[in-house]
């Protein structure tokens, strides 16, 4: 039997269990705050499952997502981790697919980054507009991934 979704995606999920997937998000968020540099109080949510559209019954794909934030240092740090991020990053196998301002109110600096080799991609934008309230937003998101013959997501999410 054909892994479900797998006729509809763009790509053959990379075979991964949740535990394994969480640890390498976990990895790679660390290494995004380690590039930033930046010595503010960052949130504690770790990484989570979320569904993959191509597999609405949860049968065998998955995604990973990521969210967190830093906050409580002069917005111009915050501004200086971003500029971290966006330089290094390329290095590292990362393309820039989008970046500028976001359409709010704040028109806040934001960027999109993909990486293939790794299947995530990662949203960074920069909120508030003082030192008291702003914060560096950080949001990874994996690709489709899958797990092995016999493992479901479906107690994951």
């Amino acid at each position: 039997m054909d892994e479900p979704g797998k006729e509809r995606l763009d790509h053959t999920p990379t075979v991964s269990s949740v535990d394994d997937s969480r640890e390498a998000a976990r990895q790679l968020s660390s290494r995004l705050f380690d590039i930033m540099s930046v010595q503010g109080e960052a949130s504690q949510p770790g990484p989570g499952v979320t569904i993959c559209e191509e597999d609405p019954d949860k049968e065998r794909l998955y995604k990973i997502h990521h969210p967190w934030s830093i906050r409580g240092v002069p917005r111009e740090a915050l501004r200086e981790g971003m500029e971290r991020l966006r330089e290094a990053l390329p290095q590292e196998g990362w393309t820039v697919v989008e970046e500028g301002e976001a359409n709010n109110a704040n028109r806040s600096p934001m960027m999109l980054l993909e990486n293939t080799d790794v299947e995530y991609a990662v949203y960074v934008t920069l909120a508030g507009k003082t030192d008291a309230d702003s914060l560096l937003l950080v949001s990874l998101t994996s690709a489709c991934f899958s797990t092995p013959q016999g493992q479901s997501p479906k107690n994951e999410f």
